[in-house]
């Protein structure tokens, strides 16, 4: 029984330790390529300009289709209870008739004003147009991602920071009360210690509370369910050289304005508009078609023999599809005259579309331009910001020793370190986020010359 017993604590012994073992996923930690990627594969905007490419292919097909004739098959059956000419059966009769007309049509437009040249010029722009639609989307998605990316990179460097600077204090203070504790220190510097703690436990929480806000984004970005068994991965800097590169500006911007898509798409869409234009101004000159048919005819009245020209009201159907059978060719002209002003309406609307997309055209180029302008001003003053804090943190934390040395001395107040303290921590600060700001443009310019 004591065995048993014993054999029972051990398994409860094991259970209960299998129960504290941590049963939390790990998380999934997402790199900036990876975040690429899901984005890419997520995104319902760039989703549904693949599905308008689609759209757009499609239509291009169907304009060179209408260059080519229509055929179809006509068949039919009639039930007549009355009186009435029967056309097949060459008389009058008052009977219940069946009758039937199976033919074979095709209509084919000769020539309509080259509207069907515009409109195949229009329709192969148009998907054209979409095609760069999805590569201006992919630059969109790109741009997005890096910039809710790298703000939670920056937040976690950030908080990084707060939290060194909290260990220091933290150890001051208790370096400060163990101090008061032997009858050396003063009570006023545990307080300020304390109060300056609680003053950078403020700043952390506030700088979490950031990290959270904007990991939101992210996730929302990606369209990712938001939880938190996501992660980032830090950023990977190059050598401070890389950072410090610039280019000339009129090389980046020649270079944006050359790959842009969003540029390339306009253009095609106002060339789609023009075609539109030309083709609802074609509209006023005449169509020639060209159409024929083939059929016979079958009555239950009978049909006339071509053979003796009498009517044989047995005929049967075979022998009058051959006998009823024809042939019909016609080739007609159509002038339009009036239209109740729909011609002018289309041409007019036309016009103006096409006014819009040269203006979306002069819209794009200039968003690009500014946007390119913009972003390389700001690398520019990141750059400057990024050299004189780089200096300045040198200085700052030389001089942070000096004091700190001093204060440890009794040789300063509590005051003057603390002052170095913060100007150490802001520098610090400073110099991150000039960093971050400078590898931002930096990936900018790279999305907008398809260089990422």
């Amino acid at each position: 029984m004591k065995s048993v017993l014993v054999i029972i604590m051990v398994l409860m012994g094991y259970w209960l330790c299998a129960q504290d073992v941590d049963t939390t996923p790990s998380k999934q930690v997402l790199t900036l390529d990876q975040c690429m990627k899901i984005a890419m594969q997520n995104n319902i905007e760039l989703k549904r300009v693949k599905n308008n490419a689609l759209i757009a292919n499609a239509n291009y097909f169907q304009r060179m289709m209408e260059f080519l004739p229509s055929i179809d098959l006509y068949a039919n059956y009639d039930l007549y209870n009355g009186t009435f000419f029967d056309n097949t059966a060459a008389r009058q009769v008052t009977s219940v008739t069946n009758s039937s007309n199976p033919s074979i049509r095709a209509n084919w437009t000769v020539f309509n004003g080259f509207s069907n040249h515009y409109q195949l010029k229009a329709a192969n722009n148009n998907k054209e147009a979409t095609s760069f639609a999805i590569e201006e989307q992919v630059q969109t998605v790109e741009s997005n991602v890096l910039a809710a990316y790298l703000s939670v990179v920056l937040d976690k460097e950030n908080i990084k920071i707060s939290e060194d600077k909290i260990n220091l204090l933290q150890s001051q203070l208790e370096r400060e009360k163990k101090r008061n504790e032997i009858g050396v220190g003063n009570l006023e510097q545990v307080y300020n210690f304390q109060s300056q703690l609680a003053n950078e436990n403020l700043t952390l929480v506030n700088r979490k509370n950031l990290l959270l806000t904007d990991m939101l984004r992210l996730l929302q970005t990606l369209q990712l369910e938001v939880s938190d068994n996501y992660d980032v991965a830090p950023y990977e800097f190059g050598d401070d050289l890389a950072l410090m590169e610039k280019e000339k500006f009129a090389e980046v911007l020649e270079s944006s304005l050359s790959y842009s898509p969003g540029i390339k798409r306009a253009t095609h869409s106002a060339e789609s508009a023009s075609m539109l234009f030309k083709s609802s101004r074609a509209q006023y000159l005449p169509t020639v078609a060209l159409s024929g048919q083939v059929g016979s005819s079958y009555s239950s009245n009978g049909a006339r023999n071509p053979e003796n020209g009498m009517v044989d009201s047995h005929a049967s159907f075979s022998d009058q599809m051959n006998w009823n059978r024809y042939d019909y060719l016609n080739l007609s002209v159509t002038v339009p005259v009036f239209y109740r002003g729909r011609l002018r309406n289309d041409t007019q609307v036309a016009k103006l579309n096409l006014e819009n997309a040269n203006l979306d055209l002069q819209q794009t180029e200039l968003d690009v331009t500014n946007t390119i302008q913009q972003v390389y001003v700001n690398l520019t003053s990141a750059q400057a910001t990024y050299k004189a804090a780089e200096d300045n943190l040198v200085a700052l934390n030389q001089s942070f020793e000096y004091v700190e040395t001093r204060y440890e001395h009794g040789n300063t107040d509590f005051y003057t370190y603390l002052e170095s303290l913060n100007n150490k921590n802001r520098a610090e600060i400073e110099l991150v986020n000039a960093k971050y700001m400078i590898v931002f443009r930096q990936k900018i310019l790279d999305v907008y010359r398809g260089q990422l």
